[in-house]
């Protein structure tokens, strides 16, 4: 009797478990057999558009309106006298460098002066003597030129000190050539100086000469090419019409990592709104035919390609396209590439994800 009941709770068991199992079977084909959502599609409308290029730039100095500052002799800084963005007056001071080569020309000129002096002083003794013929003419005139060299040798000691800008017996003072715009700062207190036109100081912009350097992706250089009338447009531009500009160079180096090349463009006109080191945005229209409009989010960048989806039977397959214009103001963009009357898929990102 023992033996019966056993054998029946153990096949009762068996069954539980094989129930179980089966439902725990049937319930993984259920989650697995679960519809994806569909993905949605579009067809691009086909036609001929305005598209908009707008492009990034920063305003930078002329190259003809900058003026580098070097240091005349070999020293170290003792005193930075301005800062960046500083508007200054030519002759207001810059810099000041102590040193030891000043201490040089100061001993000079000081040995100059005294011996000036002294020469001074014998030719005007000797213009008596010469008087009372107690010295011959030669003799008066070996004075006199011994005179005009001592002379001369001190005002060139004088000349350089001046160039130099000499503020002391130890320091000089570097002052601006022209008016203008502190540019650029290329030195710190206590840096040692050497009298070497690689090593610029200070860079001082004339601020009436700008230009507007703007930052092209490749897929948009073919639009610019020089003399091309473009808009140049700043956050505070409180114009209602754009400030115009014209491409005057387009750089032959492109950045590799970035895929953008440098396009220079001249203001028309010399605006205040044009300020050196701002951004601004450079815009450009143009009519487009053969293109195709989609929504921004049907296009995907990869791997240096832009692509859309297309639905090939029960599979989205990518294919490469042509971007014309990206407007960052606008929510669709204009590509070449895809056939027409061709749907792709609307959320490309979801795609790649899968």
């Amino acid at each position: 009797m023992r033996l019966s009941l056993l054998t029946l709770s153990f096949t009762a068991a068996v069954l539980l478990l094989g129930g179980c199992d089966k439902t725990n079977q049937n319930t993984a084909q259920n989650v697995t057999a679960a519809p994806k959502p569909a993905i949605a599609m579009v067809t691009p409308e086909f036609g001929t558009f305005s598209a908009q290029i707008s492009v990034t730039a920063s305003v930078e100095p002329s190259p003809d309106g900058i003026v580098s500052v070097t240091a005349p002799v070999t020293g170290s800084v003792e005193k930075i006298h301005i800062t960046v963005g500083d508007k200054i007056s030519s002759h207001s001071p810059l810099i000041t460098i102590r040193s030891a080569d000043v201490s040089d020309v100061q001993s000079d000129r000081l040995s100059a002066k005294a011996a000036y002096t002294q020469a001074k002083h014998v030719h005007e003794m000797n213009k008596e003597l010469f008087k009372l013929g107690a010295i011959t003419a030669n003799d008066l005139a070996a004075s006199q030129s011994n005179l005009k060299q001592a002379e001369a040798l001190e005002k060139g000691y004088a000349q350089k000190l001046n160039y130099f800008g000499a503020s002391s017996d130890q320091s000089l003072t570097l002052h601006s050539p022209i008016n203008g715009v502190v540019y650029e700062i290329g030195t710190h207190l206590g840096e040692k100086v050497t009298n070497d036109a690689a090593q610029t100081l200070i860079r001082i912009a004339n601020p009436h000469k700008k230009v507007v350097v703007a930052t092209v992706y490749d897929k948009d250089l073919p639009a610019f090419f020089i003399g091309k009338q473009v808009d140049i447009a700043t956050e505070n531009n409180e114009r209602l019409e754009p400030i115009r500009g014209k491409v005057t160079y387009i750089s032959d180096v492109m950045d590799p990592e970035n895929k953008t090349t440098k396009v220079y463009i001249q203001p028309a006109v010399d605006s205040p709104e044009l300020r050196i080191n701002m951004f601004a945005k450079i815009s450009l229209g143009a009519e487009k035919k053969d293109v195709f409009r989609i929504p921004k989010r049907s296009l995907l960048f990869k791997e240096g390609k832009f692509i859309v989806f297309v639905k090939k039977g029960d599979k989205y397959s990518p294919i490469d396209v042509t971007l014309v214009s990206d407007d960052p103001e606008d929510n669709f963009s204009l590509v070449k590439g895809i056939p027409e009357h061709t749907p792709i898929a609307l959320e490309a990102i979801a795609l790649e994800k899968e």
